[in-house]
């Protein structure tokens, strides 16, 4: 750490700084106290503005690289018809990957002094209160200054530069342009010029010492977090061990944690998620196997060849409505099948709510479809058999061969498994893939809104018969019968509908029984770990 300390320069910002400069801030601020920020639009006006002092400011360079950076500006302390002029900075940025580094230490180091020596009295700023004080800021109740919106709080700190300071005593007031860079419209266009990163809104923030990210990876109880550029080693926080199986991070979880350069950081929260994938692990009965989050998009791929299943299709249809994500079903390899519209046709026929695309990623057939998917911000998930043409399909949409893909075996059509695990991968325009390992059979538990979703026709048909706790068997007056004898229904979608709510509601219940035993042991477990 001493080495990389030691290559930092701290030297005045040039012109040829400033698309740099401005885009470090952006990241260094991006979702910390809302969706995006503000602060690259304001370092790119502050400079023009009458109270900014350039010969205070400093960046700091590693590499060739901005890492950081700390604006100075006058501001002053009104008391009635007395005014006081006082430094303030901001922001004070430091590039959110080298954090830990002392960056942000080197910047107030270098440029503390400086002020000292330029005669000012005293800094006043709005900062984190749990990083300044170390450097010798201390709250603006002890000198009776107040900040014109919220008095006093932990944030608001001073700097005294000099015993004059001490006289100095109202209300703070920072430089007009502090205020001028809140339109949301200009901040979106200025934004515009500049790598995209997707803006959230989440209950977590302000976020403080912890950082945001995304998990990337899961094994077992190891994690790895996408945090802009970079894939984080991370380990859960201890209290996540005593939660439910579904509150633990997966594949396309945001998250805060706590960044270890050295070793591995600590998750310590699961934001709330947009939308939840989630099925039964076919190899321990009725377990829930818990998938991916905050996925728009669901593609659920499937090649046109003994692949080809209806059955399946439909499930993975239900359990993307019941999660929360929009089905898409891609059906690859569309120049093996002489007759792909029929798959279409017969595939939008499980429910209104599904698209649908043939597609040929070989030979270029229905992949300019998909466009409509692939915008900035778009998280895709990606589910099917193994063989299926999910690399392949990545591979395509990525325009390059990001994935490994393997050759079908000709004996059954059968793929071998070439992704073994999920993982998200970000593509430069500002989508991202979640890829997962392929899956043959798909079971059905606690997903009984997605099934009355997928199949909403027949539900709303089962309104209509004359009687509620109707069995659609023998009963008069029933409009499930009278749909399949008019040929508006099928025997066999009815009958897919019926086998997949059974299935829900048995896999469902030994859930429950399970969950039921698992509590209990744990219970068992403490005691005899107390005794």
């Amino acid at each position: 750490m001493n080495t990389i300390i030691n290559k930092i320069i701290i030297r005045k910002e040039i012109k040829e700084d400033y698309y740099n400069t401005e885009h470090m801030t952006m990241r260094a601020f991006w979702n910390l106290h809302g969706p995006g920020c503000n602060e690259h639009l304001l370092v790119n006006r502050l400079r023009g503005a009458k109270e900014y002092l350039p010969d205070l400011s400093r960046v700091a360079e590693l590499d060739g690289e901005i890492v950081g950076a700390i604006f100075y500006s006058k501001a002053k302390v009104v008391d009635g018809d007395k005014e006081n002029e006082v430094l303030t900075f901001g922001p004070l940025a430091v590039e959110p990957t080298c954090f830990g580094m002392g960056i942000g230490s080197l910047l107030l180091k270098e440029t503390l002094p400086l002020a000292k020596e330029a005669g000012y009295k005293g800094i006043v700023i709005c900062g984190e209160p749990e990083y300044y004080p170390k450097h010798g800021f201390v709250t603006c109740d002890r000198f009776d200054i107040h900040h014109p919106a919220f008095g006093n709080a932990d944030a608001f700190m001073a700097y005294p530069l000099n015993e004059r300071f001490e006289d100095i005593h109202g209300y703070f007031y920072e430089a007009p342009i502090f205020e001028e860079c809140e339109d949301e419209e200009e901040i979106d266009e200025f934004t515009k010029g500049f790598p995209y990163y997707k803006p959230l809104k989440l209950s977590c923030q302000w976020l403080h010492v912890e950082k945001l990210g995304r998990i990337s990876e899961v094994s077992k109880n190891s994690y790895k977090i996408k945090f802009f550029e970079q894939e984080i080693p991370a380990k859960l926080k201890g209290s996540f061990y005593e939660a439910d199986a579904e509150k633990l991070p997966v594949v396309g979880d945001y998250v805060t944690f706590l960044l270890n350069k050295q070793g591995e950081s600590t998750i310590l929260s699961v934001c709330e998620r947009k939308s939840f994938l989630q099925r039964p692990d076919q190899s321990k009965t009725a377990v829930m196997q818990y998938m991916a989050a905050n996925v728009d998009y669901l593609f659920i791929v499937t090649s046109l060849n003994e692949d080809y299943s209806y059955n399946r299709i439909a499930r993975y249809v239900s359990i993307a409505l019941h999660g929360g994500a929009i089905p898409v079903v891609i059906l690859t390899k569309s120049d093996l099948s002489t007759h792909p519209g029929r798959y279409v046709r017969e595939v939008e026929q499980i429910s209104d709510k599904v698209r649908v695309h043939a597609i040929s990623a070989l030979y270029d057939i229905g992949l300019g479809e998909l466009k409509e998917y692939m915008t900035e911000g778009t998280t895709i998930c990606l589910m099917g058999s193994s063989g299926a043409g999910k690399s392949t399909l990545i591979n395509a949409l990525a325009g390059e061969e990001i994935m490994k893909t393997s050759e079908i075996r000709e004996d059954d059509d059968k793929g071998r498994h070439t992704t073994t695990y999920r993982k998200l991968i970000e593509f430069p325009g500002g989508v991202t893939v979640i890829d997962t390992p392929g899956m043959r059979e798909v079971g059905m538990a606690e997903v009984q809104d997605g099934i009355d979703e997928t199949f909403s026709d027949i539900v709303e048909l089962e309104s209509r018969c004359k009687f509620s706790n109707c069995r659609h068997e023998t009963e008069p007056g029933c409009a499930i019968k009278a749909a399949i004898e008019r040929g508006e229904l099928s025997a066999e979608r009815y009958e897919l509908y019926k086998n997949l709510g059974r299935e829900n509601t048995k896999n469902h219940a030994m859930k429950k029984e399970i969950s039921k035993w698992a509590k209990a042991y744990k219970k068992i477990d403490k005691r005899n770990m107390w005794n």
